[in-house]
């Protein structure tokens, strides 16, 4: 069996999306399938990853967002013709659906969606989340996404709320299939005193972790509004893992504290990003817009309770595993830092709790339904 990934919003150094797209290669390895994934890179480069292939091809920058963007079907269409795939699985909604369809009318084709682009575009790009130009952002891209999904056998998305969020844009052929994480990585016997106290934590301190995109749509400047409360509490410090376009509002309020806010450039092993998980007392997903949060599940797995926005479907994780630090209005750092200090007082049996449920989510599982679908 031969599938065929294309997706908009891979990138190598890329969050949850890169994530699945890795585990699918290897998933497919595993079960004799050859998996290609394309997707829009600065230059044109093929490599061999997880069992896999990986081929970037040569795209424009979309905005500062720090991704590339498809903007020309031909050589997509080329490779489709020449790689013949017995299923084709799109990860975007945004134009590509319509660069290949003629391509792909005797090959079944389902969509994963993985970001509520409608939304989380005017947002990353402008800065805007709601009023007139937001509105009329999603009232002229919704039916975009209807017309490009409509015509495949199905589609795939990870929690209630993206389903939601499909359903209110007229879309059936639904199905949810939540995303995994690996229990032996993410541990809670990956916590570390000697990284604690590296990053500043006293024996009696607490860790207050953000990891990922410094960008508006992950909640990144509700999460600084909230310094403003936190840092009221003693031996408390914020370490922020990532960067992005808000990468010098976030350095700007560092050197305000530089004691309290600790920056970390990059994460780029699974076992390092499982050490910070597990080391922290409180794990933060403040955006709005999530369709999944796999750091999410991944911090659970660690038994480190998460403050998270009941916006968005980081709060279904949270709340599913029994915790109660899930937090509203999202753009309140008031409300925030409340949430976060609900996390601290989390017991260990919760955190026993949290695992237990994360480990429900498997990486197995996930494909499995996915290779279901497909058939």
């Amino acid at each position: 069996m031969r599938v065929l990934d294309i997706n908009n919003l891979y990138s190598p150094t890329g969050g949850g999306i890169k994530i699945y797209h890795h585990e699918k290669l290897k998933w497919c390895k595993n079960n004799g399938i050859e998996n290609l994934l394309l997707y829009p890179s600065s230059i044109n480069k093929t490599i061999s990853l997880n069992g896999g292939t990986v081929t970037g091809l040569k795209s424009p920058k979309l905005g500062g967002s720090g991704y590339n963007f498809f903007v020309n079907g031909k050589p997509i269409r080329q490779i489709i013709k020449e790689f013949n795939p017995d299923v084709v699985e799109l990860g975007s909604g945004i134009v590509l659906p319509f660069m290949v369809n003629r391509v792909l009318k005797n090959t079944p084709s389902f969509a994963y969606f993985h970001s509520n682009w409608p939304e989380t575009l005017p947002m990353s790009l402008f800065g805007i989340n709601h009023g007139v130009l937001a509105n009329l952002f999603q009232t002229l891209t919704r039916p975009l996404m209807r017309k490009a999904y409509e015509p495949l056998n199905g589609i795939m998305a990870a929690s209630d709320y993206s389903i939601g969020k499909l359903r209110e844009s007229g879309l059936t052929k639904l199905n949810k299939i939540p995303l995994g994480t690996n229990p032996e990585i993410f541990h809670p016997a990956k916590r570390s005193k000697e990284l604690r106290t590296k990053l500043g934590i006293q024996n009696n301190g607490k860790m207050i972790l953000y990891m990922g995109r410094l960008a508006p749509e992950k909640g990144i400047h509700v999460l600084l509004q909230a310094t403003k409360y936190l840092f009221q509490q003693k031996n408390t410090v914020l370490v922020i893992a990532g960067s992005g376009h808000w990468d010098k509002q976030v350095k700007k309020i560092q050197q305000q504290n530089p004691n309290q806010i600790k920056l970390i450039n990059g994460v780029n092993k699974r076992t390092e990003t499982a050490e910070l998980m597990a080391s922290a007392d409180v794990f933060v997903s403040a955006g709005p817009l999530e369709t999944f949060s796999l750091v999410t599940l991944e911090a659970l797995c660690c038994g480190t309770p998460v403050a998270a926005c009941s916006k968005a479907a980081a709060a279904e994780l949270v709340t599913g595993a029994g915790g109660n630090s899930v937090y509203t209005p999202w753009h309140s750092g008031k409300a925030l830092s409340e949430a976060i200090m609900n996390a601290l007082s989390t017991s260990q049996s919760q955190r026993n709790d949290f695992r237990t449920f994360a480990k429900t989510h498997t990486w197995d599982a996930c494909f499995t339904k996915v290779f279901n679908l497909y058939s």
